[in-house]
């Protein structure tokens, strides 16, 4: 992250056709196994990969920095992630709405910050 994480949260969604078959059916992070979450925010560009274990990995390539941590989903739809160890300037749970719900949805903001769910870890 080290970018806006409430923007890159905002813009995270989870859920669509199932990749992975340990996941239960009806989780909405389902799409988002084995795939790659990409997410534009403030100009930073993150890889977020999500696993059915509830836990968590990313890049942001072009400052070959890598992340990593646990997420959960809340009772209202909402994604936390929590980093470990801590990011600089980001809040940590870092909690937000789910925007992209399908491989291949993509999703635009207003302020130009966006997110697009792809198959594969890329």
């Amino acid at each position: 992250m080290l970018i806006g994480a409430r923007a890159l949260l905002a813009l995270a969604v989870l859920s669509a056709a199932a990749q992975a078959t340990d996941a239960p059916a009806g989780d909405a992070m389902a799409a988002y196994y084995g795939n790659t979450l990409i997410s534009r925010d403030g100009g930073y560009v993150s890889h977020f990969y999500y696993k059915a274990d509830h836990t968590f990995s990313g890049k942001v390539p072009a400052y070959m920095f890598a992340f990593q941590g646990t997420w959960q989903q809340m009772p209202d739809g909402s994604i936390c992630r929590i980093y470990n160890p801590p990011l600089p300037r980001v809040k940590n749970p870092d909690c937000g709405p789910l925007l992209v719900h399908h491989l291949g949805d993509k999703e635009n903001a207003p302020n130009g910050d966006a997110a697009k769910l792809v198959p594969g870890i890329q």
